[in-house]
């Protein structure tokens, strides 16, 4: 309640059990108390939401939400490093003040490009996202069906 800065931090998709975190209701909550959101969306960028932007995206809250951060080590392939993004504020603090960064080394150019291959093709894979989907609802439904008992709920 007295506190400077107040920062709501979550997962996007929860990598145990696939739930997707409740964004919205995060967001309302972060509003209500003044708060900021961060989401780390390591499980879900490159395949949640529209353009595979991740759950912000998925849930309609992208403009709602201050701090991402995530892996390219995941859903985008495998290569290492990561990202973090913001408002240009939030990002310059974090240059200056986040000693992990500061004490981190840059990523090889081979890697880098992998990356960025990597985010080209999320950016223009819409129907490999759809074909996706599909596939983990009949996954889900057959398994049902063979009598498997699944966990109720949005899943990634």
């Amino acid at each position: 309640k007295d506190a400077r800065r107040r920062i709501i931090v979550t997962d996007g998709v929860f990598s145990m059990d696939g739930y997707l975190a409740p964004l919205e209701a995060i967001c309302d909550l972060a509003e209500k108390h003044d708060a900021l959101v961060m989401v780390d969306d390591s499980h879900a960028v490159g395949f949640m939401g529209a353009t595979g932007a991740g759950t912000p995206e998925h849930a309609g809250v992208s403009h709602r939400v201050d701090i991402y951060t995530g892996t390219f080590g995941k859903a985008l392939g495998g290569a290492s490093g990561g990202y973090v993004s913001g408002r240009s504020e939030v990002v310059a603090m974090l240059r200056q003040k986040a000693r992990p960064y500061l004490f981190s080394n840059s990523l090889a150019p081979a890697i880098v490009a992998a990356t960025i291959k990597a985010l080209d093709l999320v950016e223009n894979s819409g129907e490999l996202r759809t074909r996706l989907f599909e596939n983990a609802r009949l996954f889900r439904r057959r398994m049902t069906e063979e009598g498997f008992e699944l966990l109720a709920g949005e899943h990634a």
